[in-house]
């Protein structure tokens, strides 16, 4: 702006006319202000405020009434220490060898004691290991066992107690070990990532790690493209890749972080700021329809979840499949989207089940194993550490390296 008024004083054309119209026009401004009383300047200052603490009071008074929580201040994460990137066949991907984001408190709706970790990324852009980074060797080494496990969220998701980072897949490496010296769990878990996401990750990428076996923990993700209008069977209806609008996570770093929370709530509503919390929204199209005739959409994720299946028989990959975990609690009871979601996920569930009879495949009912309470859960589905033992301790029951 400040070049562009430059450019415009310096024509020789609009230069000396704007010139005058400025020096014309400072005696008038002068007059004007200097005729304005203090008394009324103090006054409109002081209501100007006293309107901005009553509307930061309504909002979070509303807010609390409305989400059953406070509002939590979501700061700004640098464009520099965005972890994901744009893709040409997947809506993003981590980025490799990369530092994560720095690690702050979570508001999860069941904890409010557990951070995100702060993580670098491995060669294949996965957060592996105890500390994220731990490459995954290629070629393989010799008698090594190697397992990879997929899914979402609660597959690659890391918590930390401040101290330690939790994942089931490192819990799950942790309890094989003592049956098999010579063993390697990745997490190959992306967040948000629905069931094609992950059949095209695994043709293109995960593949070529060659694992001995795959788990696939994975359902939920797959929902919001079921109850979007306009269902097409590859989800073009309901997800854009990242690429599309990742001028808006650029744009939000030019933005300071004024701190009023309805100030906040606006703009990340606006200029999504935060990865963690407005990834999915960014990749998201389409009208919801709660009412919607979902069948179609269950039979998508069967034939995702049975070509990933297909894919590891021919290229000589054990599978284990696992239902997925959900824990309708008190608070996500109020919300009837929730339910719709619970109802659905047992669906999945079913679903799992039969390809796992179907294709003679171990399954592991971790769902209807897993005790419901807030011990084991932070929200309906992504887990505490004690509930990430649970469910590798489960898991690794299947699994006879």
């Amino acid at each position: 702006m400040f070049k562009l008024f430059l450019k415009f004083i310096k024509n020789p054309l609009t230069g000396p006319f704007s010139i005058s119209i400025f020096l014309l026009g400072m005696p008038y401004l002068e007059t004007f202000f200097l005729n304005i009383s203090k008394s009324f300047l103090f006054n409109y200052i002081l209501l100007f405020l006293l309107n901005i603490i009553l509307v930061e009071l309504i909002f979070r008074i509303s807010y609390k009434i409305y989400n059953g929580t406070n509002y939590l201040f979501i700061k700004s994460i640098p464009f520099e220490k965005l972890y994901v990137e744009p893709h040409p066949y997947l809506p993003y991907t981590y980025k490799k060898n990369f530092n994560s984001a720095p690690s702050e408190l979570y508001n999860y709706p069941l904890h409010k004691n557990f951070f995100s970790a702060n993580l670098k990324t491995n060669n294949f852009g996965f957060y592996n290991g105890p500390n994220g980074d731990r490459d995954i060797q290629i070629p393989k080494p010799q008698n090594l066992f190697r397992i990879s496990c997929l899914g979402g969220s609660t597959t690659a998701n890391y918590i930390s107690d401040g101290q330690k980072n939790f994942s089931y897949p490192l819990e799950l490496e942790t309890i094989l070990k003592k049956k098999k010296e010579n063993i390697e769990v990745n997490n190959c878990g992306t967040g948000g990532y629905n069931s094609a996401d992950l059949l095209v990750r695994f043709l293109l990428q995960t593949i070529e790690t060659k694992p001995n076996l795959v788990v696939i923990y994975h359902a939920y993700n797959d929902i919001r493209s079921y109850l979007t209008e306009n269902f097409k069977t590859d989800y073009s209806h309901s997800r854009i890749g990242l690429g599309e609008n990742y001028w808006k996570f650029k744009l939000n770093s030019f933005i300071p972080n004024i701190p009023l929370k309805f100030i906040n709530y606006l703009k990340n509503n606006w200029v999504p700021s935060n990865v963690r919390y407005s990834l999915l929204e960014i990749i998201s199209k389409g009208k919801i329809n709660l009412n919607i005739d979902y069948t179609k959409g269950l039979k998508t994720y069967e034939r995702n979840i049975q070509n990933l299946i297909n894919v590891c028989v021919k290229n000589n990959i054990d599978v284990v499949l696992s239902t997925y975990c959900f824990y309708l609690h008190k608070k996500a009871e109020k919300s009837n989207l929730n339910k719709i979601y619970e109802t659905i996920v047992l669906k999945e569930n079913e679903i799992i089940k039969n390809l796992a009879k179907k294709n003679n495949l171990k399954i592991v009912d971790c769902n209807s194993k897993i005790p419901k309470d807030n011990e084991f859960f932070v929200d309906t589905v992504h887990l505490t550490p004690k509930g990430m033992k649970f469910i590798a301790n489960e898991i690794g029951k299947a699994i006879n390296p």
